[in-house]
């Protein structure tokens, strides 16, 4: 009877452990599946929203006018240091500027003092929104060393090469966040920087220190310098592609007689790895190649755009001309009006132009889309990567109104898309946050009206010299290998 019962009791005992345990996976199953149903809705979510945003910009581009579409392709020089004043017109009227899709500004228009400069980049951004205008990205070669179109207001930037060689990887880093930070309170968002040529014999001359030095060096800092532009909200355009010599194609047409070998080595692997760390922009060239379409200079070859930097290399950003005007180009068969047709028709996006107007391209262009549909696709194509460009950049925004998305122009200034750190007293020093590597201060002063602006910037420029000022006297250590290591995957 005893048996029985135990059998029973066993019987009872293991149904109900059965039971429970069936309860409990079908309670872990049903989690699990509402856990894949919920990551499916917020993916098709994410994937819509994507789709919706892409849509919008499309929208946006397709209802520009081939005027305003062509514009956007062109970065040109201003007229100043003070106040805006526009140079041309789209109608003989003058009651609507022709705006360019960004300015790039030479020494000459940076004032002596931090306000002036506010003044000045505000007032282009004023002027936009009064008139309808879309507004530019403002870009400066701020190089280092010789190429330092703020050197009269901002804190000290050595030359490439010199950083290199007296910089560890960190302080290099930090040095570079610095001078974003200054860039981005004054108004800037686009830095034709950082040179990611590697130094050899048949550049030296012309190259020197804008380089970083072999091109294990120019990987390891050219990243550096590019992670802190790009974490601190200034847009990197790495250059120039694919080379130079010991011409200057201010002057002359650069010529490049190189091996397949010694173009992986020199060229092909340090523009890839930056190039994979996300740079937004690519400043092409003007020289010759012999390894692939040795008569046509680089920023007219779609070999070296399309299949090779595009292709190859797989970049997805802008692709920039030098400036059109060089030697190299006008004096070599290449007048700025053909050289601008030539680039747009090569898969250039940004034709840069040193003087103050680009009507006259601007024309040439317009009226090459009105007879040619591939070509007018053309400056479709790079008219979205600009907008979508301006967008990153926080020019312009993406709203969502009356659930529909569209592309905005942004009430205030492009400065305060991304810029919102607080800047202290020059005794708190500043930490690079380890999440997204941007400069943090502790402190009350709070980016915003002018003057705040000019005070923050004043700031990270005593920041800024402070630590150049502890690394040539020795009191800062030069990197150990983990310190490359780390930087360099920032």
């Amino acid at each position: 009877m005893r048996s029985v019962r135990n059998g029973v009791a066993f019987f009872l005992i293991a149904a109900f452990v059965f039971t429970s345990c069936s309860v409990s996976e079908r309670r872990q199953m049903r989690r699990e599946r509402a856990m894949r149903e919920g990551a499916r809705v917020v993916h098709e979510d994410a994937v819509r929203t994507l789709a919706a945003k892409r849509d919008a910009i499309f929208s946006y581009v397709a209802s520009l006018t081939i005027e305003e579409k062509a514009a956007q392709l062109f970065m040109e020089n201003l007229v100043g240091d003070d106040v805006f004043t526009p140079v041309e017109w789209t109608d003989p009227s003058r009651t609507k500027a022709l705006m360019p899709g960004g300015y790039i500004f030479f020494s000459y228009n940076i004032a002596d003092t931090p306000e002036k400069i506010i003044n000045f980049t505000d007032s282009i951004f004023s002027y936009c929104s009064a008139h309808g205008c879309i507004p530019p990205y403002l870009a400066l070669d701020q190089e280092g060393g010789d190429v330092c179109r703020l050197k009269a207001v901002s804190g000290k930037l050595p030359a490439n090469g010199v950083v290199a060689e007296t910089f560890s990887v960190s302080d290099a880093y930090r040095l570079y966040s610095l001078q974003a930070l200054q860039m981005r309170l004054l108004g800037f968002t686009v830095n034709i920087a950082p040179v990611v040529e590697t130094r050899t014999e048949s550049n030296e001359a012309f190259i020197g220190d804008r380089s970083f030095g072999d091109a294990s060096s120019v990987v390891v800092y050219g990243t550096a310098s590019l992670n802190a532009l790009q974490n601190n909200g200034v847009a990197a355009v790495i250059k120039h592609f694919p080379g130079n010599t010991n011409i200057d194609p201010h002057t002359g047409l650069p010529e490049i007689d190189i091996s397949e070998e010694e173009f992986d080595k020199t060229v092909r692997y340090p523009f890839f790895r930056l190039v994979s760390r996300g740079s937004a922009g690519v400043l092409m060239s003007h020289a010759r190649v012999s390894l692939a379409d040795p008569r046509t200079p680089a920023c007219l070859s779609r070999i070296w755009i399309e299949d090779t930097l595009r292709g190859e290399l797989g970049f997805k950003g802008l692709v920039f001309s030098d400036d059109i005007f060089m030697a190299a180009l006008s004096e070599n068969g290449y007048p700025p009006e053909r050289a601008a047709l030539s680039a747009i028709e090569a898969g250039v996006d940004v034709i840069m132009i040193s003087e103050k107007k680009f009507a006259r391209e601007h024309t040439l262009l317009v009226a090459r889309a009105m007879e040619d549909e591939a070509f007018a696709r053309r400056i479709e194509e790079s008219a979205r990567r600009v907008i979508d460009f301006k967008i990153e950049r926080g020019i312009l925004s993406l709203e969502k109104r009356d659930d529909v998305w569209r592309v905005v122009q942004n009430s205030t200034a492009p400065y305060a898309g991304s810029v919102f750190q607080s800047v202290g007293t020059s005794s708190s020093r500043g930490s690079v946050s380890q999440s997204t590597g941007a400069l943090r201060y502790g402190g009350a002063v709070r980016i915003g009206a002018g003057q705040a602006r000019a005070e923050a910037f004043r700031i990270a420029k005593k920041e800024n010299d402070v630590l150049v000022a502890e690394v040539y006297s020795g009191k800062r250590a030069r990197a150990s290998e983990t310190d490359t290591d780390r930087n360099s995957k920032r």
